[in-house]
């Protein structure tokens, strides 16, 4: 199968994987094998439809590295959040409905660990920055960082057996629920988020209180206290700006202030996925590329904000270009992403998608483009992304730097 734009499919072709409707991600709008004509592109593009996975005879022996489809158990998370945050009470969250999304969460991380080391290909929620669906994506991010970084949660939670250290059904939890607070708040208040210009109708004093609100609706529901604290401290950032402060929600027991690794590693966990999940749309909800949200992550305007170990495996593990998907190169050929690379995320390894010299149709051309320096990705969904290609820093730079981003510079 091959990911590409909606622009560059060819009337004729046949979908890949299910096509899901951006408003809506519980709805299928085509199903694999369907043939695409032209009220089937044009009523695509109507729904805001930007890219598709669609059959290629070039990319067949890809179908078993990408999840195009979003899986039964992300699925899971985000029909239970959409159903009880829209019943759910003003004031608590059940220890019912914790035990309930305790059980789908466990599922979401089963399947991230059967499938570590596929390649991170299927898709996000996308359905207009909503609570439910942003919850979706951060539960889902969070517990696949978490698992990438099992050495690290057994050295960050010293306490607990490497067994106990290392799960992180809590974390997936978490990050289910960081924004539970913004239920009861106004549509402006429950899509702003601190990556954007504040919405002129978003009272930002409204805003500044989801995480006090939402720590507090946990209070009675025998959710972990790893997970409530995550709730609360999601805006806490690592050199310890940021909000709110657990200080004040401990009765004075405790008051250092929240920063560094005394906040605990789950909540510096959600709190780069919230952040990426945010980047991956612009302000007016729209979608924006990976490579534009990693660049930005990476970028020193969010220096300080994270735990550097947690921000670098975020930029290694979140690939700018998934597995299965089409590119422009700079030397103006179409070509799909076969492999990334860890350490250059920007340069995979990629394949041609037409002939050329010295190529068959059995024995396609290949490029791995750090050995090609003079050639980059340019495009990526349609759009131009060499803005946003970077570096990051040689394996072995001290720990603590906390700038990790270096720009392409171009020829």
């Amino acid at each position: 199968m091959l990911l590409t734009n909606l622009e560059d499919v060819q009337l004729g072709m046949r979908v890949g994987a299910s096509v899901m409707s951006p408003r809506a991600p519980d709805m299928v709008l085509l199903q694999p094998g369907a043939e695409i004509t032209t009220p089937i592109i044009e009523r695509l593009r109507s729904l805001g439809v930007v890219q598709l996975w669609v059959e290629h005879h070039l990319t067949a022996d890809l179908d078993a590295a990408v999840a195009p489809g979003l899986s039964q158990a992300k699925l899971a998370v985000y029909n239970h959040l959409k159903r009880d945050l829209s019943l759910m009470s003003q004031k608590t969250v059940s220890t019912a409905q914790i035990h309930t999304f305790r059980r789908v969460v466990i599922d979401l991380v089963q399947e991230l660990v059967a499938n570590r080391g596929s390649g991170i290909t299927d898709q996000l929620f996308t359905a207009d920055s909503e609570v439910f669906s942003h919850s979706s994506n951060v539960a889902y991010l969070s517990a696949l960082v978490g698992i990438e970084l099992e050495a690290y949660l057994i050295q960050q939670r010293p306490r607990l057996s490497p067994r106990r250290a290392r799960d992180v059904v809590a974390l997936g939890l978490a990050g289910m629920l960081h924004d539970v607070g913004k239920i009861s708040m106004t549509s402006a208040a429950a899509r702003h988020h601190e990556v954007f210009e504040p919405d002129p109708a978003c009272d930002m004093s409204v805003y500044g209180k989801h995480a006090a609100i939402g720590y507090k609706m946990l209070r009675s529901s025998e959710i972990p206290a790893t997970s409530r604290q995550a709730v609360l401290n999601h805006h806490q950032r690592f050199d310890g700006t940021g909000w709110s402060d657990l200080a004040r929600n401990r009765r004075g027991r405790r008051r250092r202030v929240q920063a560094g690794r005394r906040i605990h590693i789950f909540t510096r966990i959600v709190s780069v996925a919230n952040v990426l999940d945010n980047l991956l749309r612009g302000d007016d909800g729209s979608q924006r590329p990976p490579v534009a949200a990693l660049y930005d992550l990476a970028s020193p305007r969010f220096d300080g904000w994270f735990d550097p170990v947690v921000r670098r495996t975020v930029l290694r593990c979140i690939p700018p270009f998934a597995i299965g998907s089409q590119v422009g190169l700079s030397n103006e050929r179409a070509a799909v992403v076969t492999a990334p690379n860890l350490r250059h995320p920007c340069r995979p390894t990629v394949r041609l998608l037409e002939k050329s010299a010295g190529s068959t149709a059995d024995q396609p051309i290949t490029i791995d483009l750090v050995d090609r320096p003079e050639l980059r990705v340019v495009s990526y969904a349609g759009m131009d992304v060499e803005q946003w290609l970077f570096e990051l820093p040689a394996a072995g730079a001290p720990e603590e730097a906390d700038r990790v981003i270096h720009p392409v510079e171009q020829p």
